[in-house]
């Protein structure tokens, strides 16, 4: 037999052998990673919520989520053909319902949503307002306008929000009860 026969025979032997093993290395594998997922009162999350200066209407209950409550005290709600806001709109980011503060270690688009039960009518009767640092309006959403972003939220950035409730045009059988949903 030639030289370059056996050499070629070596060769595909070394390669069909090779393939084998490569094909059955294993079978199985396991790898642990640590993970650190704390839960945390909504003024400390990821997207922190912080009650603002008005007074017991938006405050952080005891399981420390963020609470909007205008039955709270002996009050049942907001009256009929109203005008109430929660913070101050020209001065917003001093004056505010609550707030809100990116404390990702990364920039996110947020989106805002609230899911209410007003049938009634098609005026924004509810509305959450949300303000910039210097004070300048940056997005509304109420229970009419379906979700609205608010994009480029860096790192540590604040934002403030003031609750706008106008019940003209509405009966006291009105509901404005919802969810506010803010997601990033």
């Amino acid at each position: 037999m030639s030289t370059k026969i056996k050499i070629g025979l070596i060769a595909v032997m070394l390669v069909v052998t090779s393939g084998a093993f490569a094909a059955s290395a294993y079978t199985s594998g396991s790898v642990d990673r640590a993970a650190n997922v704390n839960v945390v009162n909504d003024d400390t999350g990821l997207i922190a919520l912080q009650d603002g200066n008005s007074g017991d209407l938006v405050y952080q209950n005891s399981s420390g989520a963020l609470e909007i409550d205008f039955t709270n005290g002996s009050a049942s709600g907001v009256n009929t053909a109203a005008h109430f806001e929660l913070g101050d709109q020209a001065n917003a980011n001093e004056s505010y319902a609550f707030n809100l503060t990116n404390l990702d270690a990364e920039g996110h688009d947020f989106t805002f949503e609230y899911s209410g039960t007003d049938s009634e009518d098609d005026d924004e009767n509810l509305q959450f307002q949300v303000y910039d640092d210097t004070g300048v309006l940056q997005t509304t959403v109420s229970e009419e306008s379906g979700a609205v972003n608010l994009n480029g939220v860096a790192s540590g950035d604040t934002y403030y929000v003031v609750i706008v409730v106008d019940t003209h045009g509405l009966t006291s059988n009105s509901d404005l009860s919802g969810t506010l949903t803010i997601s990033a």
